[in-house]
């Protein structure tokens, strides 16, 4: 501001240019509070909330006035009778009077030719001359309508254990020859076996993929996991190195089919009117047939042999076991009398091939009863041994069975 300078008695100078903005000051005190704001709009409705829990129930109201007598109904439908139970049996009756004498049945069917008798003995006196040939008969009345006749057949299967087929009896139709077909295990879940004895174990064709499976969409082949289980050819003369003749490893049907084929069991179908029966001695010695039946004659009978018998004499045949499953056969059939007895019994088959020696093949057969286990100083004897220890068998039929004679048959 103007004025004297007091220090040198000047006078004062104009005022200076104004200072820079000096720092902030320190928080003032809150002010009062300011007056209550008008009332705001209402606000948008809420959604609405959920429902809340179920209150408990509540008490018993007071009982209520006895009410007015009601007007009477109207009268009910008539019932019905129900009949009960019957009642228990009541005695039986005195025996009535005969009856009369019925009408004369039917006339039956002629049976069968009967066995043709020896011969008689030649009659005396000498045979005459050949007389003329007798005028022309009359012609006969109409014969009446044929009449069926059921003679009930067998279908019955023999196996040779030999690669080439076997033979039907005398007086049986031979219908088909194939292999000797015994189990299918598809991927170990499915299993299906064949009785040995039945047709059904005879395949006309060889294939060891033979079946497909289906879903109600598709159907696809058989794969590696799905195996078959045929019947092996056995050796003519059991020695203790009868394995060695056997391939090592799979044989394999692209290249080795005819080697494989050789080594299948062959066997044949037929149809017969009379039935078989299989006798099982227990023993080491070969059973007869019982009274009244007579041997059966080999099925291998025509395949050339120097260890069989023109009989169907054998060894007594139960099941093999592979990989943890049993395929066996009835003691009741034929097919339980093997011709041979062979370390190999089966060949394991997949859709590449077969293999014939398998660590864990076993076979079953029939012990002799007169051996004791328990007595015996090793209960381990090597194959060729043990055959001593095996029940043997035979194959037997009655003695008219191949002499009836259908030729002359009339109804």
């Amino acid at each position: 501001s103007s004025g004297i300078n007091a220090e040198y008695g000047g006078p004062a100078g104009s005022d200076g240019a104004a200072g820079p903005p000096g720092p902030p000051g320190q928080r003032g005190n809150p002010g009062p509070p300011g007056t209550n704001g008008n009332p705001g709009t209402n606000g948008v409705p809420g959604a609405k909330g959920e429902q809340g829990r179920a209150g408990s129930a509540g008490r018993d109201g007071n009982p209520g006035s006895p009410g007015m007598p009601g007007r009477q109904g109207d009268r009910g439908n008539d019932g019905r009778t129900v009949t009960g139970p019957p009642g228990a049996n009541g005695d039986a009756g005195e025996k009535g009077v005969m009856g009369q004498k019925g009408d004369t049945g039917s006339k039956g069917i002629p049976g069968i030719k009967g066995i043709m008798g020896p011969k008689g003995i030649a009659g005396a006196g000498v045979r005459g001359e050949k007389g003329q040939k007798g005028a022309p008969g009359r012609a006969g009345a109409p014969g009446e309508a044929a009449q069926s006749i059921q003679l009930n057949p067998y279908i019955v299967a023999f196996h040779s254990q030999k690669n080439v087929a076997p033979k039907c009896f005398d007086g049986m139709t031979e219908l088909w020859t194939g292999y000797s077909f015994m189990f299918v295990d598809a991927d170990s879940k499915s299993k299906w076996s064949q009785d040995l004895g039945k047709p059904g174990s005879c395949i006309p064709e060889f294939y060891p993929g033979f079946y497909t499976q289906c879903t109600i969409d598709s159907c696809y082949s058989a794969n590696e996991g799905h195996k078959t289980t045929w019947l092996a050819t056995a050796p003519e003369f059991l020695t203790d190195d009868s394995q060695s003749r056997l391939p090592r490893g799979k044989l394999k049907m692209g290249s080795r089919r005819e080697e494989l084929l050789s080594l299948i069991s062959r066997c044949v179908v037929c149809d017969t009117i009379f039935k078989m029966v299989v006798v099982h001695s227990m023993t080491n010695d070969v059973p007869e047939c019982p009274e009244g039946y007579v041997s059966a004659a080999s099925p291998n009978r025509f395949i050339p042999s120097a260890t069989q018998s023109q009989d169907w004499v054998g060894y007594s045949f139960w099941e093999v076991s592979l990989d943890n499953y049993a395929i066996g056969v009835l003691t009741d059939e034929p097919a339980s009398c093997l011709l041979y007895y062979s370390p190999t019994a089966v060949a394991e088959c997949d859709v590449e091939g077969c293999k014939f020696k398998t660590t864990d093949q076993k076979t079953s057969w029939l012990m002799d009863s007169e051996k004791d286990p328990y007595t015996e100083q090793e209960t381990r004897r090597a194959f060729t041994e043990a055959r001593s220890y095996v029940s043997r068998c035979r194959v037997c039929h009655r003695p008219e069975a191949t002499k009836i004679v259908f030729k002359d048959l009339q109804i």
